[in-house]
């Protein structure tokens, strides 16, 4: 059992980071270059003055891997238990959206002081939503199906033996 949990956490991460990380980039991109404009340069000055800001989004990047890492475990799991791939998904993406975004929303919190209290609730919770379906159906879709390929593989691996 302890192999099938590796093998959830590996695929999660690997696979997890270069799609979140990638997603992640290209999105605080975009928003530079929307709300700052001339190539995102004023809107990367504006970030790194804004200290919250910065910190918060590193906070985002960072934790990243954790939460990969806690959803692939359960991927095994869930998968070992009998539930669907589209359950398992929902609840890989759901939960990685999840934790990701609620750091990001209190360490805005906190380090902006309470500023926009309701409107930053609604934004986190909407993004939550919004990314929590879209990647159900493809990231995390692809991750939880990989992982039951190998996690297949695996069991037939060691009746082999």
């Amino acid at each position: 059992m302890n192999k099938s949990k590796n093998i959830g956490e590996k695929i999660a991460l690997i696979n997890g980071m270069t799609f979140g990380l990638g997603f992640l980039l290209i999105m605080t991109f975009i928003g530079l270059l929307i709300s700052d404009g001339l190539l995102g340069l004023i809107g990367i000055g504006a970030l790194l003055t804004h200290n919250y800001l910065f910190i918060s989004l590193a906070l985002l990047y960072l934790t990243l891997p954790f939460a990969l890492w806690i959803f692939g475990k359960r991927n095994s799991k869930s998968l070992n238990q009998g539930k669907s791939i589209l359950k398992t998904s929902a609840e890989f993406s759901f939960g990685v959206n999840l934790i990701i975004w609620l750091v990001f929303l209190f360490s805005q919190l906190v380090l902006g002081g309470f500023e926009n209290y309701l409107y930053l609730n609604l934004i986190v919770v909407g993004i939550i939503l919004v990314l929590g379906f879209l990647t159900t159906y493809t990231f995390g879709f692809y991750i939880v199906k990989l992982t039951k390929e190998k996690l297949k593989a695996s069991v037939q691996q060691r009746t082999e033996l």
